[in-house]
């Protein structure tokens, strides 16, 4: 066997391996003929047979081991490879070095000997002119649009534009849609009224209204459902309606309060800008003294609209501040003082007892002040104003509110609840984010406004539109 291997390495060939499943077969057929021995000793002639084939099985796997050829290696033939393919990575370098070497030359000679010019033509003698400056890349400007300059009114019609198409929209489907008045009718009705957040003692004296007439006039007609609608609506609106109370000859103090986040402090900043273009002259007050911030976002709103900001520190005391604030006006001789003070949520006691202590010191500087407490409302927040409204106008004698974002909400409705709930007028509405769209409210432009689609139409062009 070892001069077979010899003779192996003698013709370059490598010496054959026991790879792992050779040895493995092996160690099993030795397994096994032991085994079988066992069984025999153990168990004697009763277990020959199973002795005899488990001893037949071990023999037939050392012999399959044993005698199975070996794979031989030729080692020449891989030594060979390897060196085949190392001289081949060394004539790749070789070659490779070679074309950079002869690459850098070319560059280096170019560099050296400029390239031939072609030689131009004698031309005519012509008078040498400056060279002409590269011209300047125009900057194009684009001009904007000049916004579209809108009356109060064409405002406020485009801002009650989700409540038009919302509340009144569906209202006129509804009603214009039926073929007469009937239970199922009123109840819809009913239902649409609360959906727009009309409120239930509203909407309650509404179809109690709407079921006399019909009953005392006979009407069967849905049109005169939707007429008589609109018109008491409207005089819901006219009840209560008043100007703003302003003093003449004398200071007119402003107090402002709401909630955290209805927009107080751009509202003082919108109504300043009426009453300057109106021609009064306006001081505003920083009052929130707790919210950071607060009193540089009023002075940079005062800095915008040209109204002087009365303000202390940050922190301070709100009643020390209208204190000095009333007599600065004086001092001044200003038409109107308007007072932020700083937002509270309606069910915190304290802070509404420290409301009562500003109105205290307005009333006591002012001679009679504050002339108007203007409660500022978010209409998109629905009934939930209502309820701010009610606990406000318990601590506080509120002449009139401020109802902002009535472009945000479909639900217009909200006016008329709030008005039933503290019998206080809306004095002014807001209908958009620019300086001029706050105005004050007009009861019957806001219903023209709001019914301003279904103007000289006849029911069946309303049918078409729906």
């Amino acid at each position: 066997m070892n001069g077979e291997q010899n003779q192996l390495q003698d013709e370059g060939k490598g010496p054959a391996n026991w790879d792992e499943s050779r040895v493995i077969v092996l160690l099993i057929g030795i397994s096994l003929v032991i085994e079988s021995l066992l069984i025999y000793y153990q168990a004697g002639s009763s277990q020959l047979v199973v002795a005899g084939v488990t001893g037949l099985s071990g023999v037939t796997l050392l012999l399959f081991a044993w005698l199975v050829p070996f794979e031989e290696v030729d080692d020449k033939a891989v030594d060979h490879d390897d060196k085949a393919a190392a001289e081949k990575v060394q004539i790749e370098d070789k070659t490779l070095k070679a074309d950079q070497v002869i690459e850098k030359a070319v560059a280096e000679e170019k560099e050296l000997v400029p390239e031939k010019q072609p030689i131009a033509e004698p031309v005519a003698e012509k008078a040498v002119e400056p060279a002409a400056k590269p011209e300047k890349k125009k900057e194009v400007v684009v001009e904007k649009e000049p916004e579209e300059k809108l009356s109060w009114f064409q405002r406020l019609t485009r801002g009650l534009t989700k409540t038009r198409t919302g509340f009144i929209g569906r209202l006129k489907k509804l009603v214009l849609g039926s073929t007469k008045i009937d239970d199922n009718l009123l109840d819809e009705l009913e239902e649409m009224l609360f959906e727009a957040d009309v409120g239930v003692k509203t909407t309650q004296e509404l179809l109690d209204f709407l079921h006399k007439k019909v009953d005392e006039e006979e009407i069967t007609d849905p049109q005169k459902i939707y007429e008589l609608l609109r018109d008491q609506l409207k005089a819901r609106l006219a009840k209560f309606s008043s100007e703003p109370n302003l003093q003449k000859d004398a200071l007119t103090v402003m107090l402002i309060i709401g909630v955290n986040g209805v927009g107080k402090t751009t509202t003082i900043a919108k109504l300043a800008r009426h009453f300057t273009k109106a021609g009064q002259k306006v001081l505003l007050a920083a009052g929130d003294t707790f919210r950071a911030a607060a009193i540089d976002q009023i002075s940079i709103w005062g800095d915008r609209v040209g109204c002087e900001v009365i303000h202390g520190n940050e922190g301070g005391d709100p009643g020390a501040l209208v204190f000095d604030a009333i007599h600065a006006a004086k001092k001044r001789e200003v038409d109107i003082l308007i007072v932020d003070t700083a937002g509270r949520m309606h069910v915190k006691a304290n802070l509404m007892a420290e409301l009562k202590k500003v109105q205290k010191i307005a009333e006591k500087e002012s001679n009679g002040g504050p002339h108007e407490i203007l409660l500022v409302l978010d209409a998109t927040t629905g009934q939930n104003a209502v309820q701010q409204a009610r606990l406000f106008n318990e601590a506080l004698p509120i002449s009139g509110l401020v109802v902002t974002k009535l472009d945000g909400t479909a639900k217009g409705g909200v006016l008329f609840a709030v008005e039933e709930q503290i019998n206080a007028p809306v004095k002014f509405i807001g209908v958009g984010e620019k300086m001029d769209d706050l105005m004050p409210f007009n009861p019957e432009q806001f219903l023209e406004a709001l019914f301003s689609d279904e103007s000289d139409k006849t029911k069946q062009s309303d049918y078409n539109v729906l």
